[in-house]
């Protein structure tokens, strides 16, 4: 008799990082690296991981279950602005707490590294994705209502991690995986810091070691890229701070694998 197929429901709630290493990683169209399902297929071939994806705005603007978003747009705005990787209408909204889940996939990512706008008046907050393609007419029109509102404050992300990860757990009963961020930029070479104490690579930094005192404090599992990238020679790996190569994309993906195993997320029992 043949055995049951054990299907693993991810919900993964971040950007190009957990996309690219569960999904599927593209560059000019032309197919790199075909996510998890490529590691499952040869570690256990009767496994099979259901990716949902939703992109991240910031960590700490994901509301928790039944809480209404305070600091979104209204809907006229988000109906003016273009729709792309991060649709103004969703930005402070989210699909993770709707259904069970067996695991939830969140990413330091957008928190270290997202600076938003506020509007003057009102003092809602939006990410301008792409902003270098809107119309010159909508550029014009963001310069004059908002305001740059810069990066999330340290404490506020992990303020909100502190609540939400609980939540995540109680409410769909899932084990949640957040990734760090690995800081380096190929090339970069900076012996002193005098006069570059806010730059991203500090801000990274600081993050991922905030990151490992939660998951001591909440026993969740961290996707330590930082380490992933490192071990393998971020040089070799890395084209940008956040992009990697199709082996690092793996790389992660059979971390995150190996961090599943350890959980009993992929136990031969059916679900």
């Amino acid at each position: 008799m043949r055995p049951s197929r054990r299907i693993v429901r991810i919900f993964a709630k971040g950007n190009v990082d957990v996309r690219d290493s569960l999904l599927w990683s593209k560059v000019g169209g032309v197919l790199q690296w075909n996510g998890i399902n490529e590691v499952l297929r040869t570690r256990h071939p009767h496994a099979l991981a259901r990716v949902r994806h939703e992109t991240c705005t910031r960590l700490d603007l994901i509301p928790l279950p039944g809480e209404t978003p305070l600091l979104a747009p209204p809907a006229e705005v988000a109906r003016r602005l273009p729709a792309k990787s991060h649709p103004i209408d969703r930005q402070q909204r989210t699909a993770m707490f709707d259904e069970p889940a067996d695991v939830v996939v969140l990413s330091l990512q957008s928190a270290a590294t997202n600076a938003l706008v506020r509007h003057r008046r009102d003092g809602w907050l939006l990410l301008p994705d792409e902003i270098e393609t809107w119309d010159p007419e909508l550029r014009a029109w963001l310069a004059q209502e908002c305001e740059y509102a810069g990066l999330a404050d340290i404490d506020v992300v992990f303020g909100r991690l502190r609540q939400l990860i609980p939540a995540i757990e109680e409410r769909t009963g899932a084990q949640v995986l957040v990734y760090n961020l690995n800081p380096l930029t190929p090339g970069e070479v900076t012996h002193c810091w005098s006069g570059a104490e806010d730059s991203i690579k500090l801000r990274v930094q600081r993050f991922n070691l905030r990151l490992a005192e939660l998951s001591a404090e909440l026993g969740f599992s961290i996707v330590d890229v930082d380490r992933v990238v490192a071990s393998a020679g971020a040089d070799h790996l890395k084209v940008d701070l956040f992009h990697l190569r199709a082996e690092g994309w793996r790389l992660l993906a059979e971390e995150v694998v190996r961090i599943l195993e350890e959980r009993g997320c992929l136990d031969a029992a059916a679900s």
